[in-house]
């Protein structure tokens, strides 16, 4: 068992934890709108764009509380979150428009959300390869 004095408790980016709270809050309430609102029951289309928004939204919920304990500067902890929640409005919020409101026009950012997504990934890759390793 490690001793205490060897490894302090480290305190959370109470601003990433935050955001990933809140944005599985979002995540949650947006999919059981979509599970029990205003979705016909036929329109497979619409139920999976929302099930892949929710999912996204979720997932990417964890990684920002997980994030939120990585042990690297504010800044660059705060520009993947940032990447993360700027992918999520574009990528799960063009799905969340498609699937609810069938707004076709939002579906042009999905990409882009989805690139954003990928950089957040990369950037906590490239800094976890990167960091400085202690005793």
């Amino acid at each position: 068992m490690a001793d205490s004095s060897t490894h302090p408790h480290r305190l959370p980016d109470r601003l990433v934890l935050a955001l990933g709270l809140a944005s599985g809050l979002v995540a949650v309430v947006l999919g059981a709108i979509g599970a029990h609102g205003p979705l016909a029951p036929s329109a497979l289309t619409y139920q999976r764009q929302l099930d892949t928004a929710t999912l996204f939204h979720l997932v990417h919920s964890l990684g920002l509380m997980i994030l939120a304990f990585w042990p690297s500067t504010a800044l660059w902890r705060r520009g993947i979150a940032l990447a993360w929640c700027l992918g999520l409005a574009l990528f799960a919020g063009s799905l969340y428009a498609l699937a609810l409101f069938a707004a076709p026009w939002p579906g042009a950012l999905t990409p882009l959300g989805g690139l954003l997504l990928m950089l957040g990934w990369l950037g906590w890759l490239v800094g976890s390869l990167g960091a400085s390793r202690t005793p």
